[in-house]
């Protein structure tokens, strides 16, 4: 049995020994997911003690792998597998603590209660739907106050200006410019509740240290040619095609195109996303693979076919490899005016490899690449891997590049139909995953949806934009902007009808960190490696599916500082105030499975819920009784309840929050990390 078992580990280690590297990201990325998720800072003299130890005892076993002595080289192969793991994920924290160093954002912790005025660079100015929305940098105050010192030590600041004014200015804010701001600051909200999306942490690696809503028109003082450097040169220069698309379409119709063009998705109206994402057509809107791909092989195939028109060029070169470049260049011009999202440097990365594979006559297409996309991502910018871009992103292609290694085709007379059908389900799965882990929702419409679309995209939409952008050099680009504008009216149509089809859109709970991860780790071992050993992950999947139906959810909802309350029941979200904190218990019902909410004193609440008084609630929750009452009535004496929840408790660190039966008092507490 002894030799039974080695033999099917050595098999195992020997038809898998070329796809192991596929994990080097897994590992990386399970360290990288391990420093973001503890709630303090860990020290970094233990991860580099942790790190070097890994390292020494992983030499230590690949010297004794290389002597083969028998049945010992097996269990060094394990052995040597397992600590190349655990040096992996030690590297992965390792340099995801090197990187929040690095970064050190600055981060606003408290109110500026009165407006300030000060002077800053625009990084970035976006048309939204209700006025404008401002980045800027190299934040400066005259004056010595305490105004001008907190101006000192801000980085960048995401400004906000909306109202009828914002609307109807005629000024162009041209990125690079100085700009006179009056604004009201505030710190960038934390997460809604524990486990939910982390907006702050995503804008302290963005380097933004508050947010402002401007409460006065913005005063263009001058432009410093001198000082433009090529990063203000590019935003300039999407600046300038985004003005060239509002001029041509109409608002609606621009939104989108900018959306497509210059990754503009600020002036997408609350309507038209929710179409598409209810569609599931929402991925078209964030420039993706999807964009890279369809511009880098219409060139690719554009340069071909113009090159066989000139036989002193095809006959003595190789016009496949020369199309190759010149198309490289292209998706390179098109990366910096999309403005470099995680998933387009993804596909940005691959097509290079890509275009590496056909220099080379190598194979092109394989796992391989998307393990070296996703390392070099994780490696320059490891924080991405919690936001849902990356997994997104990763997780579809790793899902389509498995099917293509599988090697399952259809028959000639169905394959584009079933191709596109099959493409868009194994695409599905993982996308839908995350979707459901981050968003809350998910839709069955999608294939439908994007058997339309997709071609459209691909066909129409995409190379009349790129066709507008090369005769914007010579301003000829309006007709070719009107064509493309009839596809974009179009594809918005379709997502609409789509969205109103019944099964569009269902809001699902939370899953869990474990559970999540679970199905995650499974859908990886799955799909990286062609051992019979991977149908292991393909019952994982499952496995979390199921713990992910069964798991508990949370019954009891507390805003910051107590101010409002809520209970999740059989039928519904029921809160103190609907008024209060809106984002956080919009955020928390959706984790829970609810998009409608209720308040205390509605029809739906008189089954849970008794109101004593206009201060006091009386709740049956579970068998438990709950009683909320505000603070400034709460008597320790004649409240006997499981549960004493004191609303509207002083703003410090200390106030009470939860009376419990016990006596015992459970204190709010903070995130003690860098962006917390």
């Amino acid at each position: 049995m002894k030799r039974s078992l080695l033999d099917t580990i050595g098999d195992f280690f020997e038809s898998e020994k070329y796809r192991l590297s596929n994990f080097v990201p897994v590992c990386v990325g399970i360290g990288i997911c391990c420093y973001f998720s503890l709630d303090s800072e860990p020290s970094i003299f233990a991860n580099l003690c942790v790190f070097c130890t890994t390292l020494f005892i992983f030499i230590l076993f690949k010297i004794l792998e290389r002597k083969k002595i028998d049945d010992y080289f097996v269990l060094c192969n394990v052995a040597n597998s397992f600590f190349s793991s655990i040096l992996l994920i030690a590297f992965g924290v390792l340099i995801a603590q090197l990187r929040t160093n690095c970064v050190n954002t600055f981060m606003l912790n408290e109110d500026v209660k009165k407006p300030i005025s000060f002077v800053a660079t625009i990084e970035s100015c976006e048309k939204t739907e209700k006025g404008h929305k401002f980045i800027v940098s190299d934040i400066r105050r005259k004056y010595g106050d305490r105004a001008g010192e907190l101006c000192k030590q801000l980085n960048k600041l995401h400004l906000i200006w909306i109202g009828k004014n914002a609307k109807e200015i005629t000024e162009d804010y041209v990125p690079g410019s100085n700009v006179l701001f009056r604004a009201i600051l505030s710190p960038i909200r934390t997460q809604a509740f524990p486990g939910a999306y982390d907006f702050r942490k995503q804008q302290y690696f963005k380097g933004i240290s508050a947010r402002g809503f401007i409460v006065k028109k913005p005063k263009i003082l001058h432009y410093d040619q001198d000082q433009t450097t090529i990063r203000i040169y590019i935003e300039q220069l999407r600046h300038k095609i985004n003005k060239k698309i509002e001029k041509y379409l109409s608002n609606n119709t621009a939104a989108i195109a900018k959306a497509l063009v210059t990754g503009n998705t600020a002036g997408i109206t609350k309507k038209i996303r929710a179409n598409f994402s209810a569609s599931g057509t929402a991925h078209l809107l964030a420039i993706s693979g999807l964009h890279i791909g369809i511009i880098g092989f219409f060139i690719f195939w554009l340069c071909r076919v113009l090159l066989c028109f000139f036989p002193s060029i095809s006959m003595f070169f190789d016009t496949k490899k020369i199309a190759g470049l010149i198309s490289w260049l292209v998706v390179l011009l098109y990366l910096q005016i999309s403005g470099c999202s995680v998933s387009s440097i993804r596909a940005f990365i691959m097509y290079t490899i890509v275009i590496l594979a056909i220099l080379f006559n190598r194979t092109p297409l394989t796992m391989r690449s998307v393990a070296i996309a996703a390392t070099v991502i994780m490696l320059y910018t490891p924080e991405v891997i919690m936001f849902p871009s990356f997994q997104m992103s990763f997780g579809a292609v790793i899902a389509i590049i498995s099917y293509v290694e599988s090697g399952m085709y259809m028959p000639k007379f169905l394959k584009w139909l079933s191709e596109t059908i099959i493409i868009t389900i194994i695409a599905s799965v993982p996308t839908s995953i995350i979707s459901v882990s981050v968003f809350n929702q998910l839709t069955l419409n999608s294939i439908l949806a994007n058997i339309v679309c997709i071609p459209l995209m691909t066909f129409f939409i995409m190379p009349m934009l790129i066709f507008s952008l090369f005769l914007m050099l010579f301003g000829l680009s309006q007709p070719i902007i009107f064509m493309a504008g009839y596809g974009i009216d179009l594809l918005a149509k379709i997502a609409e009808e789509t969205a109103k089809l019944p099964g569009s859109l269902f809001i699902m709970p939370t899953p869990s960190n474990a559970i999540f991860g679970i199905i995650v780790i499974s859908f990886l071992l799955f799909t990286l490696i062609q051992h019979r050993i991977r149908y292991i992950g393909f019952l994982g999947v499952f496995c979390g599916i199921f713990l992910y139906i069964i798991q508990p959810l949370p019954d009891i909802f507390v805003a910051p500082y107590a101010k409002v309350i809520g209970i999740r029941t059989e039928d519904g979200v029921f809160f103190s105030h609907l008024g209060y904190f809106h984002s956080m218990t919009d955020s928390w019902s959706r984790s829970v499975g609810f998009d409608k909410r209720y308040n205390f004193k509605s029809k739906y609440g008189m089954k849970y819920i008794k109101k004593i008084d206009n201060y006091t609630y009386e709740i049956k929750l579970k068998g438990k009784k709950i009683i909320a009452i505000d603070y400034r009535y709460f008597n320790d004496d004649i409240y006997q309840a499981d549960f004493v929840f004191i609303l509207n408790g002083e703003k410090n660190e200390n106030s009470a929050l939860i009376y419990l039966a016990s006596k015992k008092i459970k204190f709010a507490t903070g995130n003690n990390r860098p962006w917390g």
